[in-house]
């Protein structure tokens, strides 16, 4: 609740992959970049979660110099999946599909840590448009709190900044709301 009215939370889809496609390769995502990777691995949707796992921890390792990745890097994605239960062969199954689905997408170089600002810059300008027009904004990891009524106003808001700061990069991202 804000100011006693219910919330809902204004999401971006696979956003550090999203980002990382469009920032680097000039490449959209899709509409549904981790159940396409789940087609390719022969997986159902229902085990999308695992494969946003992998992305995120993929994205997220390495030496953060975006150049190259490194064995080292690789190793340190793939311990921190089986720390969560995911076995190595189901990882080299996702990491097979996600480097055949988007051969580009810059694995184990430290993305992650460049995600991350960028997207709390991106929420920051939400949130102050948000104040703008007198709408409270919750900062959520990749999402904003808002009050149910303005989820409409988010959606747009959030597109249109991401969009922004992509500096003219020619490029999709998607939102979705979860109603709390």
């Amino acid at each position: 609740m804000i100011d006693e009215q219910p919330i809902c939370e204004v999401d971006y889809n696979a956003n550090h992959l999203r980002l990382n496609l469009a920032l680097l390769h000039n490449q959209h995502a899709g509409d549904t970049p981790y159940e396409d990777i789940c087609d390719i691995a022969g997986f159902e949707h229902s085990r999308r979660t695992q494969v946003k796992a992998f992305v995120t921890r993929a994205l997220g390792s390495g030496n953060n110099t975006l150049l190259q990745g490194s064995e080292d890097s690789r190793e340190k994605a793939m311990r921190a999946c089986n720390s969560t239960g995911m076995t190595t062969k189901v990882f080299e199954t996702i990491e097979y599909a996600t480097l055949k689905r988007f051969p580009k997408l810059g694995l184990y170089k430290g993305w992650g840590l460049h995600a991350q600002n960028l997207e709390g810059q991106i929420l920051k300008d939400v949130m102050l448009e948000g104040i703008k027009e007198d709408i409270v904004c919750l900062p959520v990891h990749d999402a904003i709190a808002v009050q149910q009524q303005y989820q409409n106003w988010a959606k747009e808001v959030m597109l249109e900044t991401w969009q922004a700061h992509l500096d003219g990069v020619k490029t999709k991202v998607k939102v979705k709301v979860d109603l709390a």
